[in-house]
């Protein structure tokens, strides 16, 4: 792959990868702990899954617009306008005094990034098509390499200064954001060809009516965005309180549970670096080998140990990240350039969607039984195995 670099470190790609890996600083220092900082600011686990759900019902409805804009006033200024509201409420993650206000600032935070279209149709937009796949995979995973080594440092401000400590972590996060703004401004090249100086109000309401086109959409891209709803119905109940689980339950501190992400990643890069060399000849194998992953770990999950903890969270990380660059490369195939905000915006609807039902589902199932972790991602995953097996015919949008 080595004479291929030119394509992903290069011009927009490039720039992307640059300013997604200062993006892992901040964010593998603070999102471990996310749930940990509600529950200390009093929240338990069904105000900690409706916070998830919330802030995803309203990234939701801001990403509708959000794939509109992204065919309008062009990909780098969705981006560029993005990044500078995710920067400012990126400060006032530092200051919640409740779990209330900091659900409502989460909110603002996840509504800020709107901008989520753009980023994946300027990388499609940069690449020639038979570099999407690894294109899509090493954008995921080269940025992820701060997760190898800084989770523990978040670990420790907790274990030593308790609530302070989470507030620094959260700073310097913000800190982090304001160099990626910075950054994205003055260096992001438009890919579109035709761009609108301004939108109107009316134009950007208009823009919901493109759920309507869900009705009419081809049966093989409406099977994509189905397997995205599931999928990250499945992934939500590790994203949100698996640390809960593993500092409560198991008993184990903050630090060692940094050290237990940082694990789980560096396994996660290790696997899918490997992969990235043959991801373009075996993409069409990716759905099926990643669920086939997820289901492995999550049985592996409910042996209630913490080494199968440990393989759970690698496994459900490599079967997500093998079955979105799938799933990610199959859009781009089938929807046209001009359409291609479109129908990045569609798919990141159902992602969040699901992540918004997933969100409340695993807090509501999480008091029932804890059980419910490794229950929820096995069953859809079963579910998702079987509708990919369905023969479907491929038809352009």
């Amino acid at each position: 792959m080595g004479r291929n670099a030119k394509y992903y470190i290069s011009g927009n790609v490039g720039i992307l990868l640059l300013t997604w890996l200062l993006y892992a600083i901040g964010n593998s220092i603070t999102m471990p702990y996310l749930s940990i900082y509600m529950k200390m600011l009093g929240a338990n686990a069904i105000d900690i899954g409706m916070t998830y759900s919330v802030a995803m019902t309203v990234q939701l409805l801001a990403i509708i617009p959000g794939g509109y804009l992204t065919d309008t006033i062009g990909r780098r200024r969705s981006i560029v306008i993005g990044t500078w509201i995710v920067t400012a409420t990126s400060f006032l993650m530092v200051i919640p005094p409740n779990w209330q206000a900091l659900m409502i600032i989460y909110a603002l935070n996840s509504a800020a990034a709107y901008y989520q279209p753009a980023l994946l149709a300027l990388i499609l937009d940069s690449l020639p098509p038979s570099r999407y796949a690894s294109g899509i995979l090493i954008t995921s995973v080269i940025p992820q390499i701060p997760w190898l080594i800084l989770p523990p440092l978040g670990g420790s401000l907790i274990n030593k200064y308790g609530l302070l400590g989470i507030r620094i972590a959260y700073l310097v996060s913000a800190v982090v954001s304001l160099i990626v703004a910075l950054i994205r401004q003055y260096t992001i090249k438009e890919t579109l060809n035709s761009t609108k100086s301004s939108v109107s109000f009316k134009e950007v309401l208009r823009s919901y009516y493109l759920l309507r086109s869900i009705t009419d959409l081809p049966k093989d891209l409406l099977r994509i965005y189905v397997m995205t709803l599931m999928l990250f119905i499945a992934l939500m109940p590790m994203n949100t309180l698996l640390p809960i689980y593993v500092v409560y339950r198991l008993k184990l501190n903050t630090v060692y549970w940094g050290y237990l992400v940082s694990l789980s990643y560096a396994a996660y890069i290790m696997i899918n670096v490997l992969l990235a060399f043959y991801v373009d000849k075996l993409r069409n194998k990716l759905v099926l080998w990643g669920t086939t992953t997820i289901v492995i770990g999550s049985i592996l999950g409910l042996l209630d140990r913490l080494v199968s903890i440990i393989i759970y969270l690698v496994l459900l990380q490599v079967g997500s990240q093998l079955m979105m660059t799938a799933l990610q490369s199959r859009v781009g195939d089938l929807v046209s350039v001009d359409r291609r905000g479109h129908g990045i915006g569609l798919m990141i609807i159902f992602q969040l969607l699901g992540q918004a039902i997933g969100s409340y589902l695993s807090g509501t199932l999480y008091r029932l039984t804890t059980a419910s972790l490794f229950l929820i991602p096995l069953t859809l995953a079963i579910i998702i195995l079987t509708l990919n097996l369905i023969p479907g015919r491929s038809r352009n949008k």
